[in-house]
């Protein structure tokens, strides 16, 4: 509003703009404030507030974070500057590690970070993150050597187990047709918000669920059958 924008960008990509609305937490209500809806509201919200005219963009919506991360490499001089970014919400107080702060590489957003990493066909060093290995056989097995075990508590394993189950119920949605009305429905609510048809917006929304998929898969390959990760994803598949 100050600078006189009438364009606000929301470089989410889709499976973090749209995947807290389509895979809700527990009995958490969905997620919706990278969701175009959202933006929509605020934009008639601060119409009304201050007469601003600007309008949110989503120019990432239909990629997966690991296309947008390789477009960022491809299209930018300085292609590891993606490195020093940060994604892990963790205080460094729960994951440092010999004084040094990491990521703790096993909560949503970080696994979504290793994911799209790998999706690019880029790696990060060992040390980036607290559990360091996930081909590890058990939980408490991948973590730093160096990192303070009396740390690793249940509720940090099961924010673990959240997140990787997260995007695995995300890869999956479309292979149901129990979930055929969620997504319909989400066709259409984002037809609205974005001015789209309804069918191109089908179409864009299958194909970035069907490239998560693929990613993910090929991810969870890199780590091997017995990783930790594995086990969680083939537990709680039925």
């Amino acid at each position: 509003f100050l600078s006189d924008a009438d364009r606000i960008i929301v470089p989410e990509s889709g499976q973090g703009a749209l995947g807290p609305s389509l895979i809700p937490v527990g009995q958490a209500y969905p997620d919706y404030r990278s969701h175009p809806r959202f933006g929509r509201k605020m934009e008639k919200f601060l119409h009304s507030l201050v007469g601003f005219e600007g309008r949110y963009d989503y120019p990432y919506i239909w990629n997966t974070k690991g296309e947008t991360l390789a477009r960022f490499i491809e299209e930018t001089d300085n292609g590891n500057g993606w490195a020093d970014t940060r994604s892990c919400w963790q205080q460094n107080r729960q994951i440092g590690v010999n004084g040094k702060a990491r990521q703790c590489g096993i909560c949503a957003a970080c696994m979504l970070r290793r994911l799209s990493v790998h999706a690019a066909g880029q790696a990060e060093p060992s040390g980036t993150y607290v559990w360091e290995t996930l081909g590890a056989p058990t939980f408490e097995a991948g973590v730093s050597p160096d990192f303070d075990k009396a740390k690793i508590t249940e509720a940090m394993e099961q924010y673990a187990i959240a997140g990787a189950l997260h995007i695995d119920h995300l890869a999956e949605l479309p292979d149901s047709q129990a979930n055929a009305p969620r997504l319909k429905l989400e066709s259409f609510c984002l037809s609205r918000s974005l001015e789209m048809h309804q069918d191109i917006v089908k179409q864009k929304l299958e194909r970035m669920l069907a490239r998560h998929k693929q990613e993910w898969e090929n991810f969870m390959a890199s780590q091997g059958p017995d990783s930790f990760i594995a086990r969680w994803v083939h537990e709680a598949r039925p």
